[in-house]
């Protein structure tokens, strides 16, 4: 019986639709969880469900809304979960756009296209597989250039130690870079207003 389940359901979970919205899901209730935990606040103290679910959506979706001020409740473990979620939701929004001008830069409309892709596997896997390199090499590159350039700044003109320099370049550069809003400050970075 249970293998009849199985073969039924497999084609189902084929389709790409399913496999986003399942994949979307799974990162949400791991960030979920991990940002639960009690290692994720700076109290030590277990996270409530709604507000654990609501930062790890608000961090994939790249949406930079939050309910408890990030560098107050967050510890660093915490800070590091939002970054991943940050990361992977703004990686997830690029590779799509990539992958749909990919599709309509060759003149077909996007109905057609998966119709035709679904009938001859028209779409190469080489295509899909050199645009995902793409975005991800792109991405990584102008974050790490970013963030070695704020964290120059952070430590030479605010006198910040290296490591703390560094660990807010980085954050600071993948939050800025992936549109999130995410920062390790309680006024934002309103501090770093009159800074060109």
């Amino acid at each position: 019986m249970r293998t009849g389940v199985l073969r039924r359901l497999l084609p189902t979970w084929r389709q790409p639709a399913r496999i986003v919205v399942v994949g979307f899901a799974l990162a949400a209730a791991c960030g979920t969880v991990l940002l639960a935990l009690p290692a994720s606040s700076e109290s030590g103290e277990a996270t409530g469900f709604v507000t654990a679910l609501f930062t790890s959506i608000s961090a994939l979706c790249v949406t930079g809304l939050i309910v408890v001020d990030t560098p107050e409740y967050w510890s660093t473990f915490g800070e590091l979960v939002i970054l991943g979620l940050i990361q992977l939701g703004g990686l997830g929004i690029m590779t799509t756009a990539s992958l749909l001008g990919l599709l309509v830069s060759r003149r077909f409309g996007l109905r057609m296209r998966l119709t035709a892709q679904a009938e001859t596997k028209a779409l190469d896997l080489g295509d899909v597989r050199r645009v995902v390199r793409g975005v991800i090499t792109v991405s990584l590159v102008l974050e790490l250039i970013v963030a070695a350039v704020l964290t120059a700044r952070l430590a030479i003109g605010y006198g910040y130690e290296t490591g703390r320099a560094v660990y807010h370049g980085v954050f600071h550069a993948i939050s800025a870079f992936n549109n999130a809003g995410f920062a390790l400050y309680s006024d934002s970075l309103m501090g770093f207003a009159t800074d060109p």
